[in-house]
């Protein structure tokens, strides 16, 4: 869900990175309809749209915080651990268990290539 930082300004990410985009509280304010929400939390821009008839408590819940800051308004819910995890990257969680499956699947391989050899 999240698309990117908020932040007071327009520019790219440094040295000509485009991973991070940075948009104006007005360009948020802007994306406040059923059909585009975002919303900030915690300094960080998400688009919420898609998870408008997901959300527990309801899409007008979401739809009375589009387009603006909404950490208070979440931190005041008092969101589950899981709801707090949506909001981080979620490559970020994916990385180690891929890695840790490649690495067994290697030893699986290692080991058992030896085994056959012996």
């Amino acid at each position: 869900m999240a698309t990117a930082e908020a932040s007071g300004s327009e520019r790219k990410g440094e040295g000509g990175d485009t991973s991070v985009t940075y948009y104006r509280l007005a360009e948020v304010a802007k994306r406040n309809t059923s059909k585009e929400v975002w919303m900030v939390i915690h300094g960080r821009v998400y688009d919420v749209t898609r998870f408008l008839n997901e959300h527990p408590g309801g899409e007008e819940v979401l739809l009375e915080q589009a387009g603006v800051d909404a950490s208070e308004s979440f931190e005041d819910v008092g969101h589950s651990y899981d709801a707090r995890e949506m909001l981080k990257d979620c490559w970020a969680y994916w990385i180690l268990p891929i890695v840790g499956a490649v690495l067994i699947g290697l030893l699986y391989r290692h080991y058992t290539a030896d085994s056959k050899s012996s």
